[in-house]
């Protein structure tokens, strides 16, 4: 099966039988939405990996709310390490991350993604991130240990508010 496939119908926490990891979400309103969020940046980006990362139609292919989220942020708000500008995020996801998708598994307040492999730069974040999700809310684990995003530096998200309804930060 592969990754495309596996983001498409791996949803029930499907654990493969080694060298994995869990993307975790929580504490945040509307998980259903955030995840599928998630799984159309990951799909818009592997479906269209040969599309140049600096070609104006990452604008449309991307969901609405990464890019409303990207295109708000201005000069100072790069000081926080999980964002980046559309091209730069693009790349890392075609050309750094070195991690496969294998399954998702939604909870009432957030949802996990397990990977094949380890999110060691972090590319899984910076998505989650660019869809308004704040630090405090991002955790990358196995089965004996949790590493919170909340030591990743500044974070827009405790200066700016991010209106999911309106994509507006402000």
């Amino acid at each position: 099966m592969t990754e495309i496939e596996r983001i498409e119908t791996n949803i029930n926490g499907e654990l493969p039988s080694k060298d994995y990891e869990f993307i975790i979400v929580e504490n945040i309103k509307e998980p259903e939405k955030a995840l599928e969020i998630y799984k159309q940046s990951m799909l818009a980006i592997l479906k269209n990996k040969d599309l140049h990362e600096e070609d104006i139609k990452w604008g449309k292919l991307l969901p609405k709310e990464v890019v409303a989220f990207t295109n708000q942020l201005e000069e100072e708000d790069y000081k926080d390490e999980l964002l980046s500008h559309i091209p730069a995020m693009v790349h890392s996801v075609v050309n750094i991350k070195d991690w496969e998708w294998y399954s998702s598994q939604l909870y009432e307040d957030g949802f996990e993604v397990i990977i094949l492999g380890r999110d060691v730069g972090g590319v899984s974040m910076r998505l989650l991130h660019h869809q308004g999700i704040p630090h405090t809310s991002l955790a990358l684990g196995d089965d004996t240990t949790k590493s919170e995003m909340t030591g990743s530096g500044r974070d827009v998200l405790s200066y700016k508010t991010w209106n999911a309804e309106t994509l507006e930060l402000k």
